[in-house]
Order: C-alpha cells, then structure tokens, then sequence
C-alpha cells in the first residue's frame, strides 16, 4: 500500500463566500490544519501534577503519623501545607492547559475536528461546523478561537496549512472586506 500525496483544491463556503484553499491530501488521511508542538510536554506536566496530588494525599498522612509525634492541631498543618500545595499546583496546570489544542483537522468540509486532552489526559475529539467558529476581535487569556462559546487555544506557529486555516477560522474573509 503506497501513500500518494496530491494537491487538491478545496472549496469552502463559510460565513457567505466561498474560499479556496490548496491542500494537500493524503490518500487516507484529511488534511491537518494545526498540530500542537507542545503536545508531549503538557501532556507529562499534567500527568506530573496529577500523580504528585495522589501521591500527596495517600503518604502525606502516614508519614505525619508514623514519623511525627504531633497533636491534632500539628498533624492537620503538616497533612494539610503540601496537600493544599499540590492541589492548587495541579488546578493551575489543569486552568492554563484546559483550552490547548493538540490538534485539528477538517474532516469534510461541513467539519472540523479539534483533540484536545481531559481531565486524565486522554484525547477526546470535538466534532465541530467550521461556520461556528469565531475568532474575537479582542482575544482573551489563553484564547485564539471560540466554538458556541468555548474558548480554545493554538500556537499561531504550528499552524500546518495556512490557507486553510485562514478559510475556516474567517481571517481570509476579514482581509478582503478590509481591503
């Protein structure tokens, strides 16, 4: 079996006009518009973080208990410092990495699904319209697009096809009616 990569053009009609992009296809494979390059390395902090608040939880408590020799109040402050360490770290790293994108691709063109990871870091994919997705004018925090109000997040750089990635986002319809 042999993979054949040919350019196609692809015609989309988004938001009213028709935009078309060159893509390049693999035989059995839609074109990527984005994959994330960070992917690996939130995917081990994550699990990092998570694994530390287990792992705080469970021995935490036992080594206060056998190794210390400590009141009620004492014991609830050596327990409760890094528990609560740990689960604020863990929130913060779930909070910043919540919206990344791992990686999107256009199934059809009536849609475009994005990966991202869970809570236990596993890949779930959202199946969206191209037409529902929006880029703000003033993006927020950790945002480059939203879909029905959901924000997400991309690294501008990794994006693989530009062309396509103007034509669903609506960037290549805000350039021509500025022009």
């Amino acid at each position: 079996m042999s993979l054949q990569l040919s350019s196609r053009l692809l015609h989309l009609s988004l938001r009213g006009i028709t935009c078309e992009a060159t893509t390049r296809w693999l035989s059995t494979q839609p074109p990527t518009v984005y994959k994330g390059q960070i992917t690996p390395r939130i995917r081990r902090t994550r699990i990092i973080s998570l694994t530390s608040s287990a792992a705080t939880t469970i021995f935490a408590p036992l080594i206060a208990a056998k190794k210390l020799h400590l009141t009620t109040i004492w014991f609830a402050v050596a327990c409760g410092t890094p528990m609560t360490l740990t689960y604020m770290y863990t929130a913060v790293v779930f909070f910043m990495t919540r919206t990344y994108v791992i990686e999107m691709f256009l199934k059809n063109p009536d849609t475009l699904v994005i990966k991202k990871y869970n809570f236990f870091c596993k890949q779930v994919s959202q199946e969206v319209d191209p037409k529902d997705v929006e880029v703000p004018v003033n993006v927020g925090l950790l945002e480059s697009f939203r879909v029905k109000g959901e924000s997400f997040m991309i690294d501008d750089n990794a994006i693989t096809d530009r062309d396509l990635y103007e034509c669903v986002s609506g960037f290549r319809h805000k350039k021509e009616s500025e022009t």
